[in-house]
């Protein structure tokens, strides 16, 4: 049998299955030095006694740029070679972004504005040559897989790029420059331990204990699940495995337009002819576990041996490359991939995973406990009473006979459902339901302490004690009638995720929502722009190109600003980091007019010089130049708004008399004197807050709006905002602080 790891063509058939040698592993213990400690905010780090140590001499991913072979023509004469120009670059660039196909391209170029204006490119097939040429990306392989006394359909290939190439990319990029950890760290708040990021876990603390000096390592996440290519008809799937780097800080990680996760393999998908379905499903384990070994291979050895890098600075690092994170597909195998990769164990790679293990849970029986107890119609009426909100998914048809959703439609189901349940569910019931959502919220904070891990188990403990009642009041039901258990093994799993947090961080990071929004632009996407006949070559061939084009993009822009390539990168960037998937994070690169990529950076409005930032400076408030309703008089607008009690209302706000020292209660009268009788009137303002848990992470801006009633909204629309003051108090002591 001939071993695919020794042929670099990669056209290799390979009969199943192939061993990998299993090296006994000997690292040293750790070195006993004193540790460094640093003070980020009001948190204190205490880094790791082995510190990593770097080297003058690597290249990152840009500078090796400028080892390509036309770095001389680009250097002296035409950054944008082997493009004539700046114009005919972005030119070629747009034409091979957009969903245009061969014949499309050809047509736009065979204009007779084209022919007047030549370009150097004369057709779609010499525009993608020129393209393929940009400097390098891992590159690609094939190679078939067979079973030795089993007939497929079709030839079992894999198309794959080796891990460790990958990994070397994903660490050179300097994009990554601020916002990736080499040391494991413990963090501190006072006395009390933090957990957040990877590197802060108690894993990565374990791991950096056993590599040799000046040695580090690089976390491997891989995530491969499979996707649905055609709707309906044509049953055709495709099976990504994806790569990412766990020292890659979480908020930048999650984003795609990061491009933190990068794709190493199709994975084969293979049908047997003549055998049973538990035949057939054994089988494709094994050849999926087969088929990633053959991508991690030098993964595996790097991670025993060490393997020199070069780091986002372009500075030489020793690293290890230990599996962190794993999710999906580890039955019906005697040897799985992992199980000579270092220490990995399934205990700790397969962590708490958000979308399927908490969201699809309660969508699938929290909501559905709930529709079983009231009635579906009772709770699609009590959800579709709620007042719309701009940004806010409202339920105007109820969510009795859906049968599945998003994930951001998941989350903001979570926020309503005990609320809109309660009064129709018995007291125990929505005490269970309660317990259940507070778990879910609490297990998604971005940094975890002692005490919100006690609240955490805390909140999974009242729901066991609780969940009986659920029996009780017919909420399980199957398709036979009533359940008596709660054998459910997301629910289960539900008790590992303290144990987890401790181990590996925040579980919050660890989501599939990322690589769910990869299948798009890693699968879809391609397979739609191909012609559907051996399509894994075509998106090979296409990411690639997307690939060069956006480090070339990138580059090109670099060069011509006359910037250092990885110092000007991280100096002027600003990372809008919004912990949660649904929403976007794009980073600026350069200055103003400099961006790269189809997307500006996201604006905040704290950054707005007419915002009005709170004292704390942890919300900011945008109000349009003018107002909905100028110069308005008092009567006027008493009518307007259909409110009796603005006058004694604005009265009493400039009395001088908090809300805590009237008790609630109205003293002015409807004639009081006010300073000014008119006001402007702002029917919306946006609002945007900053996380209480991290202050460099903003939440997406939000509307808030004070419609008046009107013939399109007879009951106008008021959205609900609670005003507190630093005090804690719903206002404030002080009136003139009120007022400002």
């Amino acid at each position: 049998m001939s071993d695919p790891f020794e042929d670099e063509e990669g056209n290799v058939q390979t009969t199943f299955p192939a061993e990998i040698d299993d090296d006994h592993i000997n690292r040293p213990g750790p070195v006993p030095s004193a540790p460094v400690v640093s003070t980020i905010t009001h948190r204190q780090r205490v880094y790791h006694p082995n510190p990593p140590v770097s080297r003058p001499g690597g290249l990152n991913l840009l500078q090796r740029m400028e080892m390509d072979q036309y770095a001389p023509i680009r250097n002296s004469e035409n950054i944008y070679f082997p493009f004539a120009s700046r114009s005919e670059w972005e030119l070629a660039d747009w034409l091979s972004r957009g969903a245009l196909s061969h014949k499309e391209i050809d047509t736009y170029l065979r204009l007779e504005r084209n022919t007047l204006h030549p370009l150097s490119f004369k057709n779609a097939k010499d525009l993608r040559s020129r393209i393929e040429s940009l400097p390098d990306v891992p590159r690609w392989r094939y190679q078939e897989i067979k079973v030795d006394n089993y007939q497929t359909k079709s030839p079992i290939m894999l198309y794959w790029r080796d891990g460790l190439e990958v990994v070397e990319y994903l660490f050179s990029n300097p994009v990554f420059t601020q916002c990736m950890d080499i040391s494991p760290y413990k963090e501190f708040e006072g006395q009390e331990r933090v957990y957040g990021e990877f590197m802060s876990a108690d894993d990565a603390w374990r791991i950096q204990d056993e590599l040799p000096d000046g040695h580090s390592f690089l976390g491997v996440i891989g995530a491969s699940d499979k996707t649905p290519l055609t709707i309906g008809t044509g049953n055709k799937e495709m099976h990504p495995l994806l790569l990412s780097l766990a020292n890659i800080h979480a908020g930048v990680r999650m984003k795609a337009t990061s491009h933190a996760f990068a794709l190493a393999a199709y994975l084969p998908i293979p049908k047997f002819r003549n055998v049973s379905l538990a035949v057939q499903a054994v089988l494709s384990a094994r050849i999926y576990h087969f088929a990633i070994s053959i991508v991690v291979r030098n993964l595996i050895i790097a991670n025993r041996d060490g393997k020199e890098m070069s780091d986002p600075l372009g500075n030489r690092r020793t690293m290890h490359t230990p599996l962190v994170c794993l999710t999906k597909r580890l039955n019906g195998v005697v040897e799985p991939f992992w199980a000579i990769w270092g220490d990995a164990c399934p205990s700790r790679f397969l962590t708490p995973e958000a979308l399927h293990q908490w969201h699809k849970f309660y969508f699938d029986h929290c909501v559905r406990w709930v529709t079983n107890i009231i009635g579906g119609e009772e709770l699609d009426h009590r959800l579709a009473a709620l007042q719309p909100r701009v940004g806010t998914r409202h339920w105007a048809n109820g969510v009795s006979t859906l049968k599945q959703c998003t994930g951001r439609e998941h989350r903001e189901l979570e926020k309503l459902l005990p609320a809109v349940a309660a009064g129709a569910l018995p007291d125990d019931v929505l005490c269970a339901l309660r317990a259940i959502t507070e778990f879910i919220f609490l297990a998604q904070g971005l940094f975890h302490y002692d005490e919100t891990l006690h609240s955490l188990n805390e909140a999974l403990r009242e729901f066991h004690h609780y969940k009986s009642s659920i029996l009780r009041a017919g909420g399980r039901l199957g398709k036979n009638g009533p359940l008596d258990h709660f054998q459910i093994p997301k629910l289960e799993l539900a008790q590992h995720v303290s144990r987890s947090i401790r181990l590996m961080g925040a579980p919050y990071q660890w989501s599939s929502d990322i690589t769910e929004r990869c299948h798009i632009t890693h699968v879809k996407m391609p397979y739609r722009l191909s012609n559907r006949r051996d399509y894994h070559v075509q998106c090979c061939r296409f990411l690639d190109r997307q690939e060069k084009q956006r480090l070339f993009r990138l580059f090109t822009t670099l060069k011509r600003s006359t910037s250092p390539l990885f110092f000007e990168m991280v100096n002027e960037a600003r990372l809008l980091s919004i912990h949660f998937p649904e929403t976007n994070w794009i980073p600026g690169v350069l200055s103003t007019e400099h961006h790269v990529g189809s997307v500006h950076s996201q604006k905040s409005i704290f950054n707005n010089p007419r915002s009005r930032v709170s004292a704390t400076n942890a919300r900011a408030l945008l109000l349009t130049v003018r107002p909905h309703r100028p110069n308005l008089l008092l009567h006027d607008a008493m009518v307007c708004l259909r409110l009796d009690d603005l006058i004694p209302a604005l009265g009493d706000f400039f009395s001088g008399r908090t809300y805590t020292a009237r008790n609630g209660r109205r003293f002015s009268s409807p004639n009081c004197s006010l300073p000014f009788q008119a006001i402007n009137i702002w029917e919306k303002f946006r609002i945007q807050q900053r996380s209480v848990q991290d202050v460099q992470a903003v939440a997406p801006t939000q509307t808030v709006q004070a419609a008046p009633p009107s013939e399109q909204l007879p009951f106008g629309r008021a959205n609900t905002v609670l005003v507190s003051h630093e005090s804690g108090d719903l206002m404030s002591a002080d009136p003139e602080s009120e007022r400002a």
